[in-house]
């Protein structure tokens, strides 16, 4: 079990990382999520003693390991760029690692037969990584990260540079592969839906702090604070002052916070809260997200699921679900 303690990372003056505090269970997978900056990355390289924390404490399984050289740590760090070795073949970037601990051989040898059928890529094993695809040095990259068992394995954005759907179909692999092998994992990334798909649990950062810590599904339905809803894509947040004089649904004890209506949660109705004007629609697949605008200042996006979708210069009479409806902090 990874814990850590308030943490706190300085460059010069500013804190990348301040006062952190978190846990990862042995086998759990857990997403660190945020915008580029928060410290995501500076956080990773902290624990795997490429960083040198102000103050906090790093330990694993009850022991200290903040003075542990990076090497005699037992944790792997998965790059975004790879960091393979262009003119060596599949096998030989995968050894690497183990010739580093100065295995046996034939230790070598299997390790590295087991790894690269983990990773379906046994038939490739002569094959220079140069002749390979994003996708397929992405598998290097982890077949070589996983070679030496250890005991947590740290991913900084491994699949920021390849396409869309090639990313969302490594994802899902790479988690059932994690399961399968019961790897201790941190993994970073700023994209959300690859997040929700890989953890089990999501840190959210901003500004080197720990914002909010939950299940995917908690994390999605219930967003802490209005950072946390904005980062994930909820933009109708208002006060509940003006929700309650356009006579919409407002949660009971807002206190000091804002009122977020799920763009999914609107419907045409004839005896609608209010009406607003369309100003665009973007087409996405299995809805149009349009934007309102309801009254000076103020606009609406909607997820609009029904046909035909209404134009740009409409006008909607729309009533709003209360059950899509949740509040967050400041």
């Amino acid at each position: 079990m990874l814990l850590v303690r308030n943490l706190t990372v300085r460059f010069g003056d500013i804190a990348a990382v301040s006062d952190f505090d978190f846990s990862v269970a042995t086998g759990e997978i857990v997403c660190v999520l945020g915008p580029s900056g928060c410290g995501k990355s500076t956080l990773l390289r902290a624990i795997a003693g490429l960083e040198e924390p102000v103050t906090g404490s790093i330990t694993w399984g009850g022991k200290d390991v903040s003075s542990v050289p990076v090497h005699l740590r037992g944790f792997g760090l998965m790059f975004q760029d790879y960091a393979l070795f262009p003119h060596k073949s599949v096998e030989a970037n995968v050894e690497f690692g183990l010739r580093m601990q100065s295995l046996d051989r034939s230790d070598i040898a299997q390790r590295v037969d087991a790894v690269l059928q983990q990773v379906g890529l046994d038939s490739y094993r002569k094959r220079s990584v140069n002749m390979l695809s994003g996708g397929q040095k992405q598998r290097v990259a982890l077949a070589r990260a996983l070679a030496p068992s250890p005991r947590l394995l740290m991913f900084d954005e491994p699949l920021g540079s390849l396409d869309r759907s090639l990313r969302e179909r490594l994802v899902l692999e790479l988690r059932e592969m994690l399961e399968q092998l019961r790897i201790t994992a941190l993994y970073v990334t700023h994209d959300q839906e690859e997040a929700l798909a890989l953890a089990d649990r999501v840190m959210v950062m901003r500004g080197g702090h720990l914002e909010q810590l939950g299940t995917p599904h908690a994390i999605w339905e219930k967003p802490r604070t209005e950072f946390v809803a904005r980062f994930l894509g909820f933009n109708n947040i208002i006060k509940p002052t003006q929700a309650r004089a356009y006579g919409w649904p407002v949660p009971e004890r807002v206190g000091e916070g804002y009122v977020v209506y799920r763009s999914d949660g609107f419907e045409v109705h004839p005896l609608g809260e209010f009406c607003g004007e369309v100003l665009s629609r973007t087409y996405r697949g299995d809805h149009f997200l349009v934007k309102l605008q309801v009254e000076p200042g103020l606009l609406l996006e909607i997820a609009v699921r029904w046909a035909p979708a209404p134009g740009v210069g409409d006008y909607l009479q729309l009533r709003i679900d209360p059950d899509a409806v949740f509040t967050v902090k400041m």
